[in-house]
């Protein structure tokens, strides 16, 4: 992550539900602040729950749900609602984005995008 300083921060990505959110963001949370950032928010969608009544589906906990944009359709525009009542200078992804969906992602809510992952 780059130039976090000072800068006013929203988290967002794609956990799994086998993850302990909580737990799984502690390191996250730390590094961005160490680094001087300020978190204004949080929006994590969490993979393996279904309101499908079709079973399975464990297989795919770990895959992103949009290769476009890696987290869904409708989280976009959550992501997109809440930066602009929160006023955000930076999105800080907790996935591995690839370089085409970051510019997805910024071009759809026209925020910065940097990505971290957990240590």
């Amino acid at each position: 992550m780059n130039q976090i300083s000072g800068k006013k921060i929203i988290i967002s990505g794609l956990v799994s539900l086998k993850l302990n959110l909580e737990e799984y963001l502690i390191p996250i949370r730390s590094q961005i602040i160490n680094q001087g950032g300020k978190i204004i928010g949080e929006l994590v969608q969490r993979r393996g729950v279904s309101r499908s009544k079709k079973p399975g589906g464990s297989k795919m906990l770990d895959l992103p749900l949009s290769s476009r944009t890696y987290i869904s359709k409708g989280k976009i525009e959550e992501l997109k609602k809440l930066s602009n009542n929160l006023n955000p200078d930076i999105i800080v992804f907790i996935n591995n984005l690839t370089e085409s969906q970051i510019q997805n992602i910024e071009n759809l809510i026209e925020i910065k995008v940097e990505k971290i992952i957990a240590e």
